[in-house]
């Protein structure tokens, strides 16, 4: 009986399996992602000096008779969890990590709307090959 317990025991802690596919690493956001709805917005995602940076191009616009990045555009410093982002636009004198929705299947990021993209709540882009 002991040992039919502990087998019963093992078994379920083997079949038990955590599903990491919710959190990235950084092997898994290596290169480059391009927004699916406009192919314009790109992310890049880098390691410097211990800091974990995303980098946002938007390309550029004329705002006061001026040629500047699109609003958003710049780096982030990131912290990955399970399906969030916490997100800190380097640009930004604010030093507060905001939260967001993210989550990556297979070559599909999914990232909650971060820089008021118009095209909805949650972002949807694709990693270049």
């Amino acid at each position: 009986m002991k040992y039919g317990l502990t087998l019963i025991f093992m078994l379920t802690l083997l079949s038990c399996s955590k599903d990491d596919t919710n959190i990235a690493n950084q092997s898994d956001l290596k290169g480059k992602w391009v927004d699916v709805e406009t192919r314009l917005d790109t992310l890049s995602f880098e390691s410097l000096n211990n800091l974990e940076i995303m980098n946002l191009n938007r390309g550029k616009e004329i705002r006061e008779g001026y040629l500047l990045p699109k609003y958003g555009s710049g780096s982030y410093a990131y912290k990955l969890s399970e399906l969030k982002i916490s997100l800190n636009w380097m640009l930004s004198s604010n030093s507060n990590f905001k939260d967001y929705y993210f989550k990556i299947i297979e070559n599909r990021l999914n990232i909650g709307n971060f820089y008021d993209s118009e095209y909805g709540e949650t972002l949807n882009f694709e990693k270049l090959k």
